[in-house]
């Protein structure tokens, strides 16, 4: 089943960036609307937002959907840092000509989330941050994770050929055994999340962001994870954006007390825990961002 529903802006477009790398991105919503960068999870695609393309219509708004390099149509290079990955979207956003907007970052894109908002810092009305991961490693010390997180985070993501197994080991399932690999995300998720996944349409958005963010490869989405476990290098007490993190308070994927961590760490946060909620509760609740996001840029 395909997620992405008919009257999208444009689900396939590419931009070629100054060093010759091509970047790719979709745009949903209103064409005329006021802009909202929307960051995918890891692993994820432009895909993972085409839910979203009636509500942003309705609130007019831009939503702009890029890919990080190495995932569906954008072009691999090596990144030192979270800021040599924002450089893409600043680059975008100039070449769109936008000025003010608002980001959006889930799960995995959270991160990326932030550094794009340290280098778009003038310009963001809202920084809107989604069950993001956390600065891991620079919590490490202070903050509870569980077995699978610290499996996940403190050695998996410090370890290129586990990480490397890891994704494509993924790929592979969802290219051959797709309901194999549903059953094993509902095995490890509260009932709530399992409880979103009972719509199809979930699934499928799901299926169909993962399959193309991993279509080229997994160097994406080792490079995400590379740079999360490690110290993010960057001047958060010095971020100064409006900001909003919703955090769902049994989330199994990412650890719910390092999003709690990032929020203590931005000035101008406000976190707002969904208590039994877990990591997907997203797809239920996105109108609740985007009015915030729209309510922001109408400020």
């Amino acid at each position: 089943m395909d997620a992405r529903p008919e009257g999208i802006l444009a689900d396939t477009n590419v931009l070629r960036l100054p060093d010759g790398r091509r970047v790719g991105y979709a745009e949903y919503g209103d064409p005329d609307g006021l802009p909202v960068f929307a960051l995918h999870g890891t692993p994820g695609s432009r895909f993972m937002f085409a839910l979203t393309n009636e509500a942003a219509q309705e609130r007019g708004l831009r939503l702009i959907a890029p890919e990080r390099p190495g995932y569906g149509l954008s072009e691999f290079r090596h990144a030192d840092s979270l800021g040599d990955i924002a450089a893409d979207v600043v680059a975008l956003a100039d070449a769109l000509g936008i000025g003010r907007c608002a980001i959006i970052g889930v799960s995995g894109g959270g991160p990326h989330a932030v550094a794009t908002a340290a280098a778009l810092q003038g310009r963001v009305a809202l920084l809107a941050l989604i069950s993001p991961v956390g600065p891991v490693a620079d919590g490490a010390d202070t903050i509870s994770l569980s077995f699978m997180h610290k499996l996940i985070f403190l050695r998996m993501g410090r370890s290129p050929p586990l990480c490397r197994g890891f994704f494509y080991g993924l790929r592979a399932v969802l290219r051959f055994i797709p309901n194999f690999a549903r059953g094993l995300l509902k095995r490890r998720v509260p009932p709530s999340d399992r409880a979103m996944f009972a719509r199809p349409e979930v699934l499928a958005n799901l299926q169909d962001a993962v399959r193309e963010g991993l279509r080229r490869g997994v160097d994406g989405a080792v490079q995400d994870l590379r740079l999360f476990t490690r110290s993010w290098d960057m001047a958060l007490a010095e971020l100064a954006v409006p900001a909003v993190l919703w955090q769902g308070s049994d989330d199994t994927i990412v650890p719910p007390e390092a999003a709690y961590l990032l929020a203590r760490s931005l000035p101008h946060c406000r976190l707002e825990v969904i208590e039994e909620a877990g990591h997907y509760w997203i797809f239920g609740r996105f109108n609740m961002v985007l009015d915030a996001a729209a309510a922001a840029l109408h400020a």
